[in-house]
């Protein structure tokens, strides 16, 4: 009798899940997961055709965000694990373990800002770290780098380093995400406005949105949280400069609205991942020009040092490499800001010479 109730429910279960395959209409994207979903592959007598249709019944199953909120759910309050996957919770805030340290990747970090250094003689040079947001829980639960090291590693470069750990909180973060929010990172541009000696800047911002954010941790979390709410800040300034993209040519603004909707609204500073980028601001407080180096961070706090200069060239270097933007530019007396997260540092593989 119990091998037959057994069957039952699965040939039950089998045809119920089976049955909503068929009748639940197939999505596209799952805003989640920040991702394209798989289509249904056109029947082929190949391998690659049972792998893609696995693909695709894996994408589309009934429910499939639920039963993996219920997981996740399960590990926090049922079994009290610590995290899920690497992943944590701590006061709303979704982290992701950052561990070890990897000294090798903060070796070659700075090898390749000591190259770039060498391009130049005459600029005034900063480091601008960005630390991650698990610099700022207050739990000792959880393995996180060593910053302390990470920083006096850092104090060894050539380039002199602008330290902002003291000036941000937790509260400068998504709640779902890595990146810091761009409308509490003015005291930031301040920060680096007095290093480089600029004037003070009057302008006022206009803080549009808000616009839902499912940052990337949405999608490894599991928990089907609230989006976060993601603005951006523009004024007159911002609106009337112009900036020219290597890959996008049609884009000629420091915001890309269209992300704003994407899969990764994010995106909508500087057009997300760009390589290179120069804007022109006619109506600067200087006649200066200043050079970004940066990571994703970098996005969305160039276009708040625009009103300070005349140009501002934006290289990513995760991206481009030296042999391809030194065709467009000459180091004369330009600034020159690099901008990168702890995390950048800790993982630095990924740029290029």
């Amino acid at each position: 009798m119990k091998d037959k109730i057994i069957v039952v429910t699965f040939i039950v279960y089998i045809f119920f899940f089976g049955m909503a395959h068929i009748v639940i209409e197939d999505q596209k994207i799952s805003n989640v997961e920040r991702r394209t979903l798989a289509n249904i592959p056109k029947f082929e007598l190949t391998s690659n055709y049972i792998s893609d249709f696995e693909d695709y019944l894996l994408d589309h199953f009934p429910l499939r965000d639920s039963f993996r909120s219920i997981k996740a759910n399960f590990n926090y309050k049922v079994l009290n694990k610590l995290d899920n996957n690497q992943i944590f919770l701590n006061k709303n805030y979704i982290f992701k373990s950052e561990y070890p340290t990897n000294d090798k990747s903060i070796q070659n970090f700075k090898k390749h800002i000591d190259n770039i250094s060498k391009l130049f003689k005459n600029n005034n040079a900063f480091l601008l770290i960005v630390p991650d947001k698990n610099y700022y829980l207050d739990t000792k639960n959880f393995l996180h780098i060593d910053y302390d090291y990470l920083y006096k590693e850092m104090a060894e470069l050539s380039v002199d380093n602008i330290d902002i750990r003291q000036i941000m909180n937790l509260a400068d973060y998504y709640e779902t995400d890595t990146h810091w929010r761009q409308e509490k990172i003015l005291k930031v541009v301040d920060n680096i406005a007095k290093v480089f000696n600029l004037p003070k800047d009057n302008s006022q911002y206009t803080q549009e949105g808000p616009y839902d954010f499912y940052g990337v941790y949405s999608k490894e979390a599991a928990l089907n949280r609230q989006p976060d709410k993601l603005y951006y800040l523009t004024n007159d300034i911002l609106k009337d400069c112009q900036a020219t993209y290597l890959e996008n040519t049609r884009l000629n603004s420091v915001y890309n609205l269209e992300k704003l909707s994407s899969l990764d609204a994010y995106e909508v500073y500087l057009d997300g991942a760009s390589a290179y980028i120069e804007i022109i601001n006619d109506r600067s407080l200087t006649n200066r020009e200043l050079i970004i180096f940066r990571d994703s961070f970098g996005s969305s706090i160039t276009p708040l040092l625009i009103p300070y200069y005349s140009k501002i060239t934006v290289i990513d270097n995760r991206y481009i490499s030296s042999l391809n933007y030194l065709e467009y530019i000459d180091f004369n007396t330009q600034d020159v800001l690099f901008v990168y997260s702890t995390l950048i540092i800790n993982n630095s593989f990924s740029l290029k010479g």
